[in-house]
């Protein structure tokens, strides 16, 4: 006991107490009040007071509260922290009197990777204090409640535990932590100094000497934290967090994120048990992706299951499906997802509140600070800085260094907040998606030949790339976000800015030949043209549109489809250029369909059409098809006559064409000679082809090079190094999704046995 304490009465004995009883002991003791002037001050009987120091009597009414903060002289924010633990107090009537109780659950179910490292560093390491963060609903309280029940044995001198309220409006104080974790530590209540600093080094100087686990349940921040860390010796502290609390020092972090596939869908089942789940496999593995792996979003659904026995998985699973009603069905009694977001929400400042708003107008999932500054109207760097803060606040994922993404629960629940809070989110969408086609025609120009023309002004500046290879990084990286702004900007009649974008990128498009994105950018590019009445741009991009139908997807019946309809335009506008692409798309269509001679004949009038325009890159592209037609139509000597004249045959201005152009060319070439039946030749040409260093995506042409040489050896008797290319190309077609060819090079090796 300090000087400064009164003489404790009779009636002051040692408690346990309850929070509410031990703020008001600590406020008296303060205030160097008894019990009786206590008592007299505030018309409560001593008997009562006594009562509710002890923890006897858990929560009084406001009136009563209101009575002692009046005779305690408290401050505004002394007295709605007491009115917050009367009104706890009520809400847990008939708990414990112990400061808090984890309780496990009796499904819990993964975090064994989590579970052992905390048992790592609380048992075999100097460690002595462990953070465990997180967002909110991914079980940081659940895992801790589990943690202290398997190291218990480990701690003789105790478990404690202490709910900081770190999420509320009123976060539990240092100094009333301390009073909370001292009294559970054994130090009778009266005797716990009244000054915070002496609580402190009390509680530290008990921990090291006490083998004792102190769990510190949903903390604030570092201020409130740190004096409630023990020192370098003694017992240990886990702390759960939505922050990391990068702030404090000498601690381990331990970041909790979402369950993997297999564990929520074992924790649903566990949750429901077999006759539930079984036979309900893939309705089960559904309602994990609705939920986000998010343990609260699992638990509630299971509880809802739980609740209605007739209820199938499957049915729950149509109602969630439904983006716009599923944060509404993620609820069960006091269970909610909304509710724990909303928490976190709160407690950002209004720019943060804003930010997160917005985020949810990205057309993709994983972006920069370049692309959200647009949307925030900060700098780049402004930005960075509040994307980190969400980051830390558990609102947002860095899926890579500078890479940020909304969980989808989140991405839900802030498109509600921008629906019913912002007035300009229309205006920020069209701001957003000029920007990204402005800075991808900024990134494509850098494959064009010289010469291509720069975007239309506007603002904010678009990215700019300093070099290809930069351009090439953006391009890949945002592809779903410009592809995504196409949509806005052809709801808005932005036509003829569709059109620039398509025409920039064109070039960019053969580097990255299996990208979805082709089809999206290149349709409404169509679209655009059509809208504007521009049969030449029309027919442009129906050419476009029949190289990606053809190139990407394979549907060659389509691809010819376009390529016709885009030769009949080209042919209304005059454009030769145009006629030309298309008898070149329509050649290639042929041939893929099986009428060679078709291809060759539209080969043919490519190339005398691309001779008229001078076009270089044409003129190489039209008669290597040429060549190929002839090789399919039975003329292979003839093919390789063509394909071996074209080697070293200039292909134009393009960036990287050359090269693409040559690595193609040898490819031919030793198909040719395949075909020809000049077998040793042709593995000496297969071992010659070389992908294309400039352009992504190589899997397949690779994969094609060595069934070719397989093929080649095979004829040679080199049967054992055939069987090892066919296994490379069969792992080849079937990391470039073309399963038609990887069932053929099973069947090749196989026939090789």
């Amino acid at each position: 006991m300090t000087s400064h304490d009164p003489a404790p009465a009779p009636s002051e004995a040692p408690h346990g107490g309850t929070a509410f009883g031990m703020m008001l002991r600590s406020l008296r003791r303060a205030a160097r009040l008894t019990l009786e002037e206590l008592s007299e001050a505030s018309g409560v009987s001593v008997r009562a007071l006594g009562d509710l120091e002890r923890g006897r009597s858990r929560g009084p009414q406001r009136r009563t509260v209101e009575a002692l903060a009046v005779a305690l002289r408290l401050t505004a924010e002394e007295r709605e922290r007491l009115q917050r633990l009367a009104d706890a107090g009520r809400e847990r009537s008939g708990a414990p009197a112990s400061p808090y109780l984890l309780r496990t659950v009796p499904d819990f179910t993964g975090r064994e990777q989590e579970l052992a490292e905390l048992e790592s560093l609380a048992i075999g390491t100097r460690t002595r204090a462990v953070v465990l963060f997180g967002p909110g609903g991914q079980g940081k309280t659940t895992l801790a409640a589990e943690a202290l029940r398997r190291l218990s044995g480990s701690f003789p001198d105790g478990c404690v535990c202490v709910q900081l309220h770190g999420m509320s409006d009123s976060p539990l104080p240092a100094g009333e932590a301390l009073v909370l974790l001292l009294t559970a530590l054994g130090h009778p209540p009266e005797r716990i100094p009244v000054d915070v600093a002496a609580r402190e080094a009390l509680y530290r100087a008990t921990l090291t000497t006490r083998r004792a686990l102190v769990v510190l349940d949903d903390a604030a921040d570092e201020a409130q934290t740190r004096p409630l860390l023990p020192d370098a010796e003694g017992g240990f502290v886990l702390v759960t967090s939505r922050r990391p609390l990068a702030g404090l020092e000498g601690v381990r972090r331990i970041r909790l994120g979402g369950l993997s596939g297999g564990e929520s869908a074992r924790l649903l089942q566990r949750i429901l048990g077999a006759p539930r789940t079984d036979g309900q496999s893939e309705a089960i593995t559904r309602l994990t992706e609705l939920c986000g792996h998010l343990p609260l979003a699992l638990r509630i659904v299971g509880n809802r299951l739980s609740s209605r026995p007739s209820w199938t998985p499957a049915r729950l699973v149509g109602q969630l499906a439904d983006e716009e009603r599923r944060l509404s069905g993620l609820v069960a009694g006091d269970l909610a997802v909304r509710g724990a977001l909303t928490l976190s929400y709160s407690q950002l400042t209004a720019p943060h509140r804003l930010l997160l708003r917005r985020l949810t107008l990205l057309p993709g999932h994983d972006t920069g600070p370049d692309l959200v500054s647009v949307l925030s109207g900060e700098d780049a760097l402004t930005t960075e800085d509040s994307l980190d803060l969400l980051v830390d606040r558990g609102l947002l994922e860095e899926t890579a260094p500078r890479r940020y993404a909304l969980h989808d629960l989140v991405r839900l629940f802030a498109r509600e907040r921008l629906r019913d809070e912002e007035e300009a989110a229309d205006t920020v969408r069209l701001r957003m998606a000029d920007w990204l086609l402005r800075s991808a025609s900024m990134a494509g120009r850098l494959f064009e030949a010289p010469g291509a023309p720069e975007p239309w002004a506007a603002e904010p500046a678009p990215f700019t790339p300093a070099s290809a290879e930069e351009a090439e990084e953006w391009l890949t990286a945002e592809r779903a976000h410009w592809a995504g702004a196409l949509p806005v900007m052809s709801a808005a009649a932005r036509h003829r800015e569709i059109l620039h974008t398509a025409r920039t990128l064109y070039w960019f498009s053969d580097r990255w030949d299996a990208w979805p994105e082709w089809r999206t950018l290149f349709s409404h590019g169509v679209r655009s043209a059509a809208a504007l009445g521009d049969r030449a741009a029309e027919a442009y991009q129906l050419n476009c549109l029949a190289w990606t139908y053809a190139v990407t997807d394979g549907r060659h019946q389509e691809a010819l489809e376009h390529a016709l309809r885009a030769r009949e335009l080209a042919t209304e506008a005059g454009d030769i250029a145009q006629q030309a692409w298309a008898s070149t798309y329509i050649a290639g269509a042929c041939m893929s369909l099986g009428r060679p001679a078709e291809a060759a004949e539209a080969a043919e009038d490519a190339v005398q059409l691309f001779a008229r325009t001078g076009d270089e890159a044409g003129l190489a592209v039209s008669r290597r098809v040429l060549g190929s037609a002839l090789r399919e139509a039975g003329r292979a000597r003839e093919a390789l006559a063509v394909h071996r004249a074209l080697l070293g045959t200039r292909a134009g201005d393009v960036p990287g064409f050359q090269e693409f152009t040559e690595a193609i060319l040898r490819h031919q070439i030793a198909r040719d000679l395949l075909a020809l039946e000049r077998w040793s030749e042709a593995v000496d040409a297969f071992r010659a082809v070389m992908a294309p260093v400039t352009h992504g995506g190589t899997n397949r042409f690779q994969a094609l090079a060595l069934a070719g040489l397989a093929t080649a050896l095979e004829h040679c008797g080199e049967l054992t190094e055939a069987r090892v290319h066919l296994t490379e190309a069969h792992r080849l077609f079937t990391t470039a999704g073309d399963t038609a060819s990887a069932a053929e090079t099973t069947t090749a090796i196989e026939r090789l046995g």
